[in-house]
């Protein structure tokens, strides 16, 4: 097969139900969101008549199964990257379970002991390994190796040696599938944009007791960001750009806890805003689109994005987004119709005051959001992985090796 990426959209269901392992390093009970677009994918193939179970780790010393997720002996692995936990590499018992099931697909959506019980038993079943590439790692070597630029590199090379490996890669958006090119990944990539279910993320009253519970001002527009609070999402930026907005009436709910919560608090005392900013911490998923819900306008400025789940949660509940342009954000956040992308202090400045000026804008840019979100739904998501698997199957033995 050849080496060109495909870009594939919603196709027809299976003809079949196909029996489906996701295996994943990150799963719930942990928040972000590689845990959120397996769970979205996991729930679409079970709405859709497949028969999916789950490999993850757990927090106990044998390994459970409740039926469709398997839960491996784990450790904190916290000091290289947030919340990260190592499983255990080897569970005879569980791998001949595995084995005895019989997975069309092997479907790894994590880097590290994840990824190598997907390589297991693709060779030992024949079977196709595809894998999502999540996370931009080298945004995040800040954790653990303190020179940037060696550290960039060493994605690259993990990268290229690890992903070689599969049958087929996953790719979020086109930029990911050029990164992946760069790093000198040559298996086949599909862009394959993850979906939200849209039926839980819909525009509609905010609710009074969450407001009340938050110290909010009815009538003036709420900005809402939601996300880790973390050096790669930046919201250091978000902050300091809003201190030049200072003229206008609004209030901004920071959603979400991370390393960076304390310094934040920080540098809002130090612009004497600490009676515009709520610090809420993190949030209980069935919360989620309660937050959003109160928003008028969600706001970000990182540039770590692989996927844009929270943009398309917003979008689906009808705010308009003002957000860092990045190429991530290629046909999700659309200037002047469901939100606006800066490149500059002023470009986010003058956006902001206007849309915080005009809800006739804030309308249109909601309609705007709508209609975007409507092509990011969970069934079209799911199809085109669906079609993704069925392409590698017919890739099994054309992988190319590690690099």
């Amino acid at each position: 097969m050849g080496m060109s990426s495909s870009r594939l959209g919603t196709g027809s269901r299976a003809a079949r139900p196909r029996r489906v392992l996701l295996l994943t390093d990150s799963y719930r009970p942990t928040v972000n969101g590689v845990a959120t677009s397996i769970d979205e994918l996991r729930q679409g193939l079970l709405d859709a008549g497949h028969d999916v179970r789950v490999l993850t780790v757990g927090t106990v010393r044998r390994t459970t199964f409740d039926g469709s997720v398997y839960r491996l002996p784990s450790l904190d692995a916290s000091h290289i990257y947030p919340h990260a936990r190592v499983g255990r590499p080897v569970d005879s018992e569980t791998f001949a379970d595995l084995v005895a099931w019989r997975p069309d697909v092997l479907h790894s959506h994590t880097e590290f002991v994840a990824f190598w019980w997907a390589r297991r038993l693709a060779d030992r079943l024949g079977a196709p390994h595809v894998h999502t590439y999540h996370t931009l790692y080298a945004d995040y070597t800040h954790y653990f190796f303190p020179h940037r630029g060696t550290g960039r590199a060493l994605c690259a090379g993990f990268a290229r040696q690890t992903l070689n490996r599969t049958t087929t890669v996953i790719a979020p958006t086109a930029k990911i599938e050029q990164l992946l090119r760069g790093y000198g990944v040559r298996v086949p990539i599909a862009v394959v944009p993850t979906g939200v279910d849209l039926t839980r993320f819909t525009p509609g009253p905010p609710s009074e007791t969450l407001r009340d519970s938050l110290g909010l001002t009815p009538g003036i527009p709420v900005i809402l960001s939601l996300g880790r609070l973390a050096a790669e999402k930046n919201v250091t930026e978000t902050i300091d750009l809003l201190a030049g907005v200072r003229d206008e009436p609004w209030q901004l709910v920071l959603a979400g806890d991370g390393p960076q919560a304390g310094a934040l608090r920080r540098q809002v005392e130090r612009l004497a805003m600490t009676d515009r900013v709520r610090f809420v911490g993190a949030v209980d998923p069935a919360q989620v689109p309660d937050y959003y819900r109160l928003a008028d306008v969600f706001v970000s400025a990182s540039r770590s994005e692989t996927q844009g789940l929270t943009f398309l949660e917003a979008l689906a509940s009808g705010v308009p987004v003002l957000c860092r342009d990045d190429a991530s954000l290629d046909g999700i956040v659309q200037d002047g119709r469901n939100g606006r992308r800066y490149r500059e202090p002023e470009e986010f400045t003058r956006a902001m005051t206007w849309v915080l000026r005009d809800p006739a804008l804030r309308r249109r840019w909601a309609h705007g959001a709508l209609q975007t979100a409507s092509g990011f739904g969970r069934a079209a998501f799911v199809d085109a992985v669906c079609a993704t698997y069925d392409r590698a199957r017919g890739c099994v033995g054309t992988a190319v090796g590690a690099a």
